[in-house]
């Protein structure tokens, strides 16, 4: 029973630098200085919590034409392809050689998400996809890890999750999953050491990690 769920951005995708900087921009078009907190709390959270942050700390800013802005400044930085993470294809392609039952848990929502993963030509190597806009609570909750697990019928115990941010690994983590932290835009402190099986530097090192320790 070999399964694995893996996050999107920023571990198929080097899209958390496209995003933070798509974020930035709208923010500094709208003078909005408060920004880098902003992407500090909100990484990982879907587009409802975000919101819902946005509306609870600064609830005079308007949300909604920030999000609307960030979202087209972001489609223009992405229109020359998707940003891939090194080792992504040979880990999913290797998953699949092995017959690994293969999800995908993104707090993104589903048109983006499967706009990304058309452009990397990569929809074909999921068995399940789970968005951020089809769970009621978004990262860190562990909800859209277990509904993961649950479509591909596989104890979360018995599965692994790749995540790289602290959101990502709590709610892997609190669905009692073995998570595989590949640090992006967080490098890993104590806290998220205590929470994850290993650490890995790329995809690369992660289909090594699976190959020798992966049931």
């Amino acid at each position: 029973m070999k399964a694995i769920v893996l996050d999107m951005d920023g571990v198929l995708f080097d899209t958390e630098r496209v995003g933070d900087a798509a974020w930035r921009k709208a923010a500094k078009e709208m003078g909005f200085t408060e920004i880098e907190n902003a992407i500090a709390a909100c990484r990982g959270l879907n587009r409802t919590d975000t919101r819902a942050y946005f509306e609870r700390q600064y609830p005079s800013f308007d949300y909604l034409a920030f999000h609307e802005r960030n979202h087209l400044i972001m489609a223009e930085m992405l229109a020359q392809g998707m940003p891939v993470k090194l080792g992504a294809y040979e880990l999913l392609e290797w998953l699949k050689e092995q017959k690994w039952k293969i999800a995908l848990a993104t707090s993104t929502g589903k048109e983006s998400t499967m706009h990304h993963l058309k452009s990397a030509a990569m929809t074909e190597y999921f068995d399940v996809i789970v968005t951020g806009d089809q769970v009621e609570h978004s990262k860190p909750h562990p909800q859209i890890y277990e509904i993961a697990c649950q479509q591909l019928d596989v104890p979360p115990a018995y599965a692994y999750a790749i995540e790289d941010s602290p959101n990502g690994i709590q709610s892997a983590f609190d669905a009692n999953m073995r998570v595989i932290m590949v640090p992006d835009m967080v490098k890993p402190d104590l806290s998220l050491r205590m929470r994850v099986v290993t650490v890995q530097k790329t995809l690369l090192d992660v289909r090594d990690y699976l190959e020798q320790y992966g049931e």
